[in-house]
């Protein structure tokens, strides 16, 4: 096998979180006074956390007096972590791609954006979660994505270099990270990414899978 582990974002890549995301926003917008905003809205902005979501309906003068670094955050988390797996579930393919990685000796690792916390709550409401050797979070490490640390921390937890690991995401962010850790990098097409950032010609990854299939031949 070429690759020693295989290290995936979670938002998008390993489970479809979107909608329970959304939910949080609007619950939060609409308790301090402000419009809830469409689905295909808040899809622009789902992966670039709760502040920029809210953004989007909160004026930039009231930024500030409103609470959306604060009040209005905390608000959002504390929502989202009470009901972070009413609607979410994994991505087609996801759980036997995991098996069958798990099966072959192949570690596997997540490294995400979102609290460790959180990751941690969502992914042990799913079987294929106790597979994976490491979680990290946007907290778990002085840096996050499009850092490197997060990915290099990974590969030397798991004993394995970089240019053996492969790493899956669906955003800018996740390839700029693998890239500068000199992983190899696929786009996981069925992910949110491509609504906030659409010319994947620019991301520079190595591959891109449409679906799971896809990432499995790869892989394999």
């Amino acid at each position: 096998m070429k690759y020693k582990s295989v290290i995936f974002d979670l938002d998008g890549t390993l489970l479809d979180t979107a909608l329970d995301i959304m939910s949080a926003c609007n619950y939060t917008l609409a308790k301090f006074g402000f419009n809830e905003l469409d689905e295909e809205v808040l899809r622009t902005k789902v992966t670039a956390g709760m502040r920029e979501m809210m953004k989007l309906s909160v004026p930039e003068e009231q930024w500030e007096s409103a609470g959306v670094e604060t009040v209005m955050r905390d608000c959002f988390a504390n929502y989202y972590t009470e009901h972070i797996c009413d609607k979410t579930v994994p991505f087609e393919g996801i759980s036997e791609l995991i098996e069958k990685l798990h099966e072959k000796g192949i570690k596997t690792a997540v490294v995400t954006n979102k609290y460790y916390n959180m990751a941690v709550k969502v992914l042990s409401k799913f079987t294929f979660s106790q597979k994976f050797e490491l979680i990290l979070g946007c907290d778990s490490l002085t840096h996050s994505k499009p850092h490197p640390e997060p990915i290099l921390k990974a590969c030397s937890l798991l004993d394995v270099s970089p240019n053996e690991s492969l790493y899956v995401g669906d955003h800018l962010n996740d390839i700029l990270a693998a890239n500068a850790a000199q992983c190899d990098s696929v786009i996981a097409l069925w992910g949110y990414g491509m609504k906030e950032c659409p010319d994947i010609n620019t991301w520079n990854a190595k591959f891109r899978a449409k679906d799971v299939t896809e990432l499995q031949r790869l892989i394999f």
